[in-house]
This record gives C-alpha cells, structure tokens and sequence, in this order.
C-alpha cells in the first residue's frame, strides 16, 4: 500500500498533475496560480493575478476563458454526488435525506477547493510546460 506522502513524490514538477494539485503556473510550474494559497479566505479566494509572476505567462487569455472551468466544476461536483451516493446507498438504502446532509455539508466545505481545481485543469488544458522558460522581472503593478 503506497503512502500518501509516497504518492505525493510520484507526482513530478513537470507534470500536469504536479500543476493541477499544487495550483501553479502551468508553463513554468513555480507561480502560483491564486494569490493566496488559502482557499477559505472567501474574500480573495477567487483572485488569480493577470500574469504569473515567475514566467509572465497571461492567465486572462481571453474575455470568458473560465467559463470552461464551469463544465470541468460541474463534472468534479457530479463525481463527488456519485460517490456519495453510493457510500450512503451502501448504508442507507434508498433515502434521499441522508444523501443530501452528506453531499451538502461536503459541497459547502469543498467547494472553494473544486474552484480553484476547475481552473488549474482548464488553463492546463491549454497552457504547455516549458523547462526552459525565461524569468521575469518583477514589476509592481500600480492601483489606479
């Protein structure tokens, strides 16, 4: 039997895995993706900075971009309701109220965590690792 902490050296820098579990720039797999790693702070946890600030690579590629990582979040949420439900059916049988407490107390504590998972697999959907990507230089960026 692996050990989580075993499992976690299989993933490598220079997967996609690596990327999507570590929330990082998918170029350069050093920049965060948010700009806190908090996922419960729920005033910022939704902030992404416009370029990642080790590669410069533009995480706003486009007008409604991540609007694809709705569809990647709906299915991460359908997955979860499965596996609840058949963990609860295993003890339960057929009653819906068991399922619901359970699935809604698990969708309101992860639900942060599923948005920000969404759109580290959308943007690495498009987004290709460079091993010899180029630093940038960091820039401050004024408040108007």
């Amino acid at each position: 039997m692996i050990k989580f902490a075993n499992a976690m050296q299989l993933v490598k820098k220079g997967s996609k895995l690596y990327s999507i579990l570590k929330l990082k720039c998918p170029k350069c797999r050093e920049g965060n993706l948010f700009l806190t790693k908090n996922p419960y702070d729920l005033k910022n946890f939704d902030k992404m900075p416009k370029r990642c600030p080790v590669c410069g690579t533009d995480f706003e590629r486009e007008s409604g971009f991540y609007w694809g990582a709705m569809m990647i979040s709906h299915a991460n949420t359908t997955a979860l309701a499965v596996i609840v439900h058949l963990i609860i059916h295993h003890y339960y049988g057929w009653q819906p109220l068991p399922f619901l407490i359970v699935f809604l107390i698990l969708l309101i504590a992860l639900i942060t965590i599923i948005f920000r998972t969404s759109r580290a697999i959308w943007i690495n959907f498009f987004v290709k690792y460079d091993p010899n990507f180029k630093r940038v230089e960091a820039k401050k960026e004024k408040k108007d």
